[in-house]
């Protein structure tokens, strides 16, 4: 079978619904999981901050080799942290948390660090970095061309802005790639209603299959 076909089997999805199609009682952390029954074996997360879904990514699999993009670097147009201080203490924090893994943190802008990665050079690549407009499209171009055909293309925070000054704009960018490249099937982790008793995180992921 196919990555897709292992998808809506694992899931019982109906792949004909329009996209996209909600995974009920699943989070990123039983994405991390599907990566490991799919036999990834080289992924990238881009923007790691403290490291704490990279660990998740790296016990769900032991045996993969998992890049870690982020600069730990303040600049202009980057307003979730203003204090290089910090930024460097979240880099040693990440270097901690995953020394026993198979890891390799790059401390480079996400623009950087794609030309280093061949076209299909990996299965996986999971989008969690600045999220207005302009860098989330740019990682959304430039990382799906890194993933193989039958890898996966997923990422964090597909969320409705609730205030005018909001800087999150993963949910316009995500609808706007996959309508523009007509992606379809896609998909999002949990329901939009919270559901008592499902795993569903706050800010739901995304995904599609490469093909």
């Amino acid at each position: 079978m196919n990555t897709l076909e292992i998808i809506a089997g694992k899931y019982n999805l109906d792949l004909t619904q329009r996209s996209p199609i909600e995974i009920p009682n699943v989070g990123r952390n039983g994405l991390a999981v599907l990566f490991n029954e799919l036999d990834f074996k080289v992924g990238v997360e881009v923007g790691t901050e403290q490291g704490l879904y990279a660990e998740v990514l790296c016990k769900s699999n032991p045996d993969a080799l998992l890049y870690c993009i982020d600069p730990w670097k303040h600049y202009t147009g980057y307003r979730d942290h203003v204090n290089q201080e910090k930024l460097d203490n979240f880099y040693e924090i990440t270097k901690e948390r995953v020394a026993k893994y198979n890891c390799r943190l790059m401390r480079e802008f996400s623009l950087d660090a794609v030309t280093t990665f061949g076209s299909g050079s990996i299965d996986f690549v999971y989008i969690d970095g600045n999220h207005e407009l302009p860098f989330v499209m740019n990682d959304l171009i430039e990382w799906s061309k890194c993933v193989k055909i039958g890898g996966i293309v997923a990422g964090h925070d597909y969320r409705e802005n609730k205030s005018l000054d909001t800087h999150n704009h993963v949910i316009h960018a995500v609808n706007a790639y996959t309508g523009a490249y007509r992606i379809s099937p896609w998909f999002l982790l949990g329901t939009k209603a919270i559901v008592p008793g499902q795993a569903r995180d706050r800010p739901r992921s995304w995904m599609w299959v490469k093909r």
